[in-house]
């Protein structure tokens, strides 16, 4: 089985993050796509708790029967450095053939992270991102020219991002093309972002 593994805040999910996912399953042919949000102990601005990221996910994911979420990072409790997230994954689903979901931004970072060398045996899904020359940057890497990378292409979802959206629900002003619907619903009524 193949699965696709999408971490991130998801703060919240938005339709341009279940579109990549859907795209992505596709394009690769995948069998399921599993969203892992990060925990708690993460120190971002703005970060609505774990618990809520997770229901939301939930919510956006219930349209597509091949997407799930993971709470095996929410459960940890402590602040993960990628490698030691990808080795919990690795160890949760031992058997799939295993693809990591990300974006350029986050992706052109790989080269600083810890144990670039064990990353690099990985293999990713990698959606572009404006102003990012993905396949360049790969080719200038001895390290990533040898890594198992499918590029995605975005340029569908610009100004449709989680921060964008919390932007205009703080002025509110809601745009109902960033996001699901219910997932607006459930933000409503649990007073995520007020």
């Amino acid at each position: 089985m193949k699965i696709g593994l999408f971490g991130g805040s998801f703060n919240p999910p938005t339709n341009a993050h279940m579109a990549l996912a859907k795209t992505a399953l596709e394009k690769c042919k995948l069998d399921r796509i599993v969203f892992v949000p990060m925990g708690d102990c993460y120190e971002k601005q703005g970060l609505a708790k774990a618990k809520y990221r997770y229901e939301m996910l939930e919510i956006a994911c219930k349209v597509e029967e091949h997407f799930e979420v993971s709470d095996l990072e929410i459960k940890v409790n402590k602040k993960l450095d990628t490698i030691d997230a990808f080795r919990l994954i690795e160890k949760t689903y031992p058997n799939e053939e295993k693809y990591f979901l990300m974006g350029a931004d986050n992706f052109i970072k790989l080269l600083n992270w810890k144990d670039i060398d064990a990353l690099s045996k990985y293999n990713y899904i990698v959606f572009e991102r404006e102003n990012i020359d993905l396949k360049e940057y790969i080719e200038n890497s001895d390290i990533l020219k040898h890594t198992k990378i499918e590029i995605i292409e975005n340029k569908d979802y610009k100004n449709k991002s989680a921060t964008e959206f919390r932007n205009l629900f703080k002025e509110n002003k809601i745009n109902h093309d960033i996001i699901p619907e219910e997932v607006l619903e459930y933000i409503k009524t649990n007073n995520i972002y007020e």
